[in-house]
């Protein structure tokens, strides 16, 4: 499932946590609340899940925060993607 990308000792973790956390604080926070909604209905319901994860592509495809991403992409600079948070 791909959980786990990194281990780190005991004595590194809040370090690693607080790096990961400031990395996602930068992403859409509509992809990321799609992404854990994604991740909650996972548990044994594999056709639910793939109309889920369809339902919630279509969903970001649709949005600013997409279209910031791309735009970002092609520009070669860094999506702004808390402009578009209410």
């Amino acid at each position: 499932m791909g959980l786990v990308n990194k281990v780190v000792p005991a004595a590194q973790l809040d370090a690693a946590v607080k790096e990961w956390t400031d990395k996602l604080a930068q992403r859409s926070p509509t992809a990321i609340a799609l992404a854990k909604a994604l991740l909650q209905r996972r548990l044994g319901q594999h056709s639910r899940h793939q109309q889920l994860r369809a339902s919630c592509r279509q969903a970001v495809y649709d949005t600013a925060e997409s279209k910031e991403g791309v735009a970002a992409f092609n520009e070669k600079r860094e999506p702004n993607f808390h402009k578009f948070t209410r």
